[in-house]
């Protein structure tokens, strides 16, 4: 058995090796001669095996979440994951509020961030955001400041606000200069804050908080179709 176990840390630590070598081989025949397993069973398992170790010498799918992402067209979907995401991260109070009196806010979650209570507010758009797109958000989330959240469900005072334009595209080269222009207005004139979160940012929230799984549950959830990948 001592053949099997080199085998399967040749395929784990160098896969390539695995395959080309004798290694594989070897296990593979040690693993039809012991009778509890049998020939059929080790032929069955080879070609997994084998697909498994040609994987990895190929590498793993990395943008298998962008590609997720960017196929989205309901933007009743993107709330939800957006929902789901922030509830993964335990806030005091989250909810999706979009209807015909949501004033800008399409999901909004309460984080308890250093001892401050901060509100985040997402008004969340599907594909790029083109000129027309912005000039319509743009109204949502002055929106968001001119009409402030009931405390009824928040239960308690909020330190800061923030709102939040995220879409599973980025702006377009023509939005782009008037987006910038008018979140530093706001955050000069108002003191309002704003942040644009874009398909790669909205990756990277999944990411870097460790919420793959989060995500491949609200994926399950509405039924999106999810390509395989590893990360």
């Amino acid at each position: 058995m001592e053949s099997v176990t080199r085998a399967f840390e040749a395929l784990r630590t160098d896969p390539a090796k695995a395959l080309i070598g004798s290694e594989l081989h070897i296990a593979l025949q040690t693993l039809a001669q012991i009778p509890l397993l049998g020939s059929e069973i080790a032929t069955a398992i080879s070609p997994t095996i084998g697909g498994k170790a040609y994987t990895e010498i190929l590498g793993p799918h990395r943008t298998w979440i962008h590609r997720t992402l960017e196929a989205i067209e309901d933007e009743a979907q993107l709330r939800k994951i957006v929902l789901r995401l922030a509830q993964a991260e335990l806030p005091r109070y989250a909810q999706i509020r979009h209807g015909p009196l949501e004033y800008g806010k399409d999901v909004v979650a309460v984080f308890e961030t250093g001892g401050r209570r901060v509100l985040q507010m997402w008004q969340a758009k599907i594909g790029d955001i083109t000129v027309q797109k912005w000039r319509e958000s743009r109204n949502e989330l002055e929106e968001m400041y001119q009409v402030p959240l009931a405390s009824l469900q928040i239960g308690v005072e909020v330190d800061e606000r923030v709102g939040i334009l995220v879409c599973d595209g980025h702006a377009n080269p023509h939005a782009e200069p008037v987006m910038a222009g008018w979140f530093a207005e706001q955050e000069r004139d108002h003191h309002r804050q704003f942040q644009f979160m874009h398909l790669d940012k909205l990756v990277n929230w999944i990411i870097d908080n460790r919420l793959i799984n989060e995500f491949r549950a609200v994926l399950d959830e509405l039924g999106i179709q999810q390509t395989v990948g590893k990360l």
